[in-house]
């Protein structure tokens, strides 16, 4: 069929891989309404859906309406036995049988907004985040049930449940309450706390607490996907010494164990099915790339390669029988597609899928890293026009976010994807495109990502743009007279700094 500008988002397969579930559809908007593109009299929503994977011509299977409010907030949670999903949207909880039989009805009806479900190992519970503004609860709903509890509720705000495989114990997040109002200078640290709870009686104590400098702050690269329940231990991520790293503590408290010690930041996180190993994309020996490694949960042995070379790869999925490791990957000239690990590499899943993509075309852009205005160290890619004749004009982009980062190859987010392929198209229409990752975004460190005197406080980031417009002024290649701006969001904003301070 063609393309209805519908996006797909949360596929989801059932534990015995017989049924997928799906959301299709935007977001919802100010005006709680979602991205209709082709002009539909009834309007688009967005939907649940799911479908057999094996049957012939079979029809997909509306479930309910999701309509969740931010980019990514899709997130179906399918019950232990394949039977239900579960998904938050609306402030609400919605749950539905997945063969369709029974679609979506309001979970419980309780006050603030319901947020981050987690199905029980047995299916008989959901726990779930009740946030309340100015602090939250760890809540626990049953599928029929009359009631929901409170996991030692308090004023400050709790979130990430995790359940323990035996379904006795949650683990989850502890920070300080907000207070209503505080002056927006200076930066202040969000000290967090790991706590675990009896499911039974509702009892918790503090499992492990950070310091309280600002490299202590809770993590906000993968705090979601790292808090696990693994082989008797529990697998989370902190920035104490700066980086974004995973680390492990028994669930009875002690020292946690640094798992993955160097000058880089962790990404994805996945366990291996036997919860024994952590599978993670960082940028570790490879700055501005994305790569596969491995380390087992206990520590004790450095982290193992799973991939790299020229190559990004980045979600990593392991099979139910832990045999194969899924991911998706890109190069310079390749888009993103999914791959297969093996014992040499990878290998492309649905090739055909490519069809006549251009890569020939296409060019391989440089890593390029020079110093701002203040002496800080900034990276970027430079792509240059094939067969230019003469010197050729410039033009610097800037991503948005501004917690973001471009990469040597075709990006892990559709904008930024999008992104990569118009600096290309832009090469190949006879610019130099310099690519800057500005100081304010991710994977070279908090101190590069959390730096003093930016956005509001001073907009320091600017220097790294005017740096990257005269490193390009500089270059042999480029008519030092023509140089552009262009970016999308607040790399729109900085665009708009560098109309107004230096055109």
């Amino acid at each position: 069929k063609e393309d209805d500008g519908q996006p797909i988002a949360s596929v989801r397969l059932t534990p015995d891989g017989k049924t997928a579930l799906y959301a299709v559809g935007t977001e919802l908007n100010d005006a709680q309404e979602s991205a209709n593109p082709e002009s539909w009299t009834k309007g688009a929503k967005q939907q649940v859906f799911a479908i057999d994977v094996d049957a012939k011509n079979a029809a997909p299977r509306l479930l309910g309406e999701m309509g969740c409010p931010e980019e990514g907030c899709e997130d179906i949670q399918i019950s232990p036995d394949g039977k239900q999903a579960l998904w938050s949207a609306k402030k609400k909880l919605w749950i539905a049988t997945t063969d369709g039989k029974q679609q979506a009805k309001e979970l419980a009806t309780v006050r603030g907004d319901a947020v981050s479900p987690k199905w029980s190992p047995d299916g008989k519970h959901i726990a779930f985040v009740s946030e309340r503004g100015s602090h939250s609860f760890i809540a626990i709903c049953d599928p029929g049930g009359n009631s929901v509890r409170y996991l030692a509720p308090t004023v400050d705000k709790d979130s990430m449940p995790r359940w323990s495989p035996d379904g006795k114990q949650i683990v989850f997040v502890r920070t300080p309450g907000q207070e209503a109002k505080l002056p927006l200078i200076p930066v202040r640290p969000q000290p967090w706390s790991l706590w675990i709870a009896d499911e039974v009686s509702g009892t918790a104590h503090q499992l492990w607490h950070s310091g309280d400098k600002l490299d202590d702050s809770l993590p906000g690269l993968t705090e979601d996907t790292s808090l696990n329940f693994a082989d008797g231990r529990i697998v989370f991520s902190s920035e104490q010494d700066g980086r974004n790293h995973l680390y492990s503590i028994p669930p009875s408290g002690g020292t946690p164990t640094l798992l993955t010690a160097g000058d880089f930041d962790v990404e994805d996180v996945t366990l291996t099915p036997d919860k024994k190993s952590v599978i993670f994309s960082s940028n570790q020996d490879d700055v501005d790339r994305r790569h596969l490694w491995r380390v087992s949960v206990s520590g004790g042995s450095p982290q193992e390669a799973l991939t790299k070379g020229e190559t990004m790869e980045w979600s990593p999925v392991v099979t139910a029988d832990g045999k194969n490791i899924l991911c998706l990957g890109s190069t310079a000239t390749v888009p993103a597609m999914p791959y297969q690990l093996t014992a040499n590499g990878r290998d492309m899943i649905a090739k055909q899928a490519l069809g006549e993509f251009p890569s020939s075309s296409l060019v391989t852009p440089k890593q390029v890293i020079f110093k701002s205005e203040d002496g800080l160290t900034v990276h970027g890619q430079l792509f240059l026009p094939r067969n230019a004749s003469g010197k050729v004009p410039g033009l610097v982009f800037m991503h948005g976010g501004p917690i973001r980062q471009m990469m040597l190859g075709f990006h892990y987010m559709d904008y930024y994807h999008n992104a990569y392929a118009m600096n290309e198209y832009l090469a190949s229409r006879g610019y130099a495109v310099l690519s800057v990752n500005y100081r304010l975004g991710v994977m070279y460190g908090r101190a590069f990502r959390e730096p003093p005197n930016t956005v509001w406080r001073g907009a320091a980031e600017y220097k790294d743009v005017v740096a990257a417009g005269r490193y390009l002024q500089a270059l042999p290649e480029v008519d030092g007279d023509k140089i552009g701006l262009w970016g999308g969001s607040y790399g729109g904003f900085l665009t708009a700094m560098g109309l107004a301070k230096n055109s």
